[in-house]
């Protein structure tokens, strides 16, 4: 199967050598007498030239890709995960072999990836739940998120948004925070559980405005649908593609998203910030890793292959569609994306008064 030229372009030294072997009618090229020389004349000068050769890589991928999903088929996560596998295989020119490994709030699959061999072959479809939340959640985890794993870049950003029942007469995120305010209790709001992104939003609100609301848990952020549609509940923060179809249908109305500038989706729907809380701002993120300790040359060589399969239009609308924004960047850019989660998140979780299970 023909390889691209970046494959190509990680060819050992040792490789292109051999291609130089022969000169015209068949003599030593001048290549390989010059190496022949050196190690003749100087002894030591042989030995010096050896490590680059050993250091060298050879060309990668030369067989299937690994893509551990850590959540069950079908979701949304699964969706992304198995749109972004297929662009990439063929961009390698191998194919990515999509395996959900579902279990603990996608801490199975991302300690399956933690201990596998770092060969480039085996990949993490990540988020922020699993690299940043997941670690203030559970008190002893069976790999690190941060330093276990090497993040290689970012795939979508995937907008919360606050969506509220269609009786409600609130029409801006000013106005809700008003009554709240004034009236203490009187709005709930539903997540997918204690911890969860949606969770989190609502506290993140909460302790920037002083707005005091009732949280209501659910098991998925799907369950709270039915109440917030009824009327049970006031709202539930939850993520774009998780909300979209409700949104559409017109059961649940966006009134706002917790994103530094507004859906594609949805370009009608304000940010926090455009409504006066911009401290209030928390994307969920997927993202791919790889086990720690990656070799730098098979880092650039993933990074590069995401972020081109990411520019790719058809891929593009594909995730757009979902409610998620390709978003490649560099390999430092999301290392900076991560930290400063991490802070947030402990801010949030620590006024929440959450404690880890």
């Amino acid at each position: 199967m023909a390889r691209s030229t970046d494959a190509r372009s990680l060819e050992s030294p040792v490789a292109a050598d051999a291609k130089d072997s022969q000169g015209k009618g068949g003599q030593p090229g001048r290549r390989r007498v010059l190496v022949a020389g050196l190690g003749a004349a100087g002894g030591g000068l042989l030995p010096a030239l050896a490590p680059s050769a050993a250091l060298a890589q050879p060309a990668f991928p030369v067989k299937p890709i690994r893509l551990v999903i850590p959540f069950a088929a079908g979701g949304v996560s699964d969706i992304v995960g198995r749109a972004l596998g297929q662009k990439m295989g063929e961009l390698f020119g191998q194919p990515i072999v999509i395996e959900n490994r579902a279990g603990a709030g996608g801490a199975v699959g991302s300690e399956f990836v933690a201990n596998a061999n770092p060969d480039g072959y085996t990949l993490l479809l990540s988020s922020i739940s699993t690299i940043v939340i997941g670690q203030f959640l559970v008190k002893k985890l069976n790999y690190d998120p941060v330093n276990g794993l090497t993040p290689i870049g970012i795939v979508t950003y995937a907008p919360n948004v606050l969506a509220i029942h269609g009786g409600l007469p609130f029409k801006s995120l000013g106005e809700l925070l008003a009554f709240a305010k004034a009236n203490p209790g009187k709005l709930s709001y539903g997540s997918a559980g204690i911890g969860s992104i949606g969770h989190l939003s609502g506290e993140l609100l909460r302790s920037v405005t002083g707005s005091e609301m009732v949280h209501v848990p659910y098991k998925t952020s799907a369950a709270a649908y039915p109440d917030v549609i009824g009327g049970n509940v006031s709202m539930v923060f939850d993520t774009l593609p998780a909300a979209i179809n409700h949104i559409k249908a017109g059961k649940v109305r966006a009134l706002a998203v917790l994103s530094p500038r507004r859906a594609a989706l949805m370009p009608e729907v304000p940010t926090f910030a455009e409504a006066g809380v911009p401290e209030a701002t928390l994307n969920f993120w997927s993202g791919l890793h790889a086990p720690a300790n990656l070799p730098p040359a098979l880092v650039s060589r993933l990074s590069e292959t995401l972020n081109k399969a990411l520019n790719a239009p058809d891929l593009r609308e594909r995730l757009l569609q979902l409610g998620a924004d390709a978003f490649p960047v560099s390999q430092s850019a999301f290392i900076a994306q991560i930290k400063e989660d991490v802070a947030r998140i402990a801010k949030v979780v620590k006024a929440a008064g959450i404690q880890p299970e």
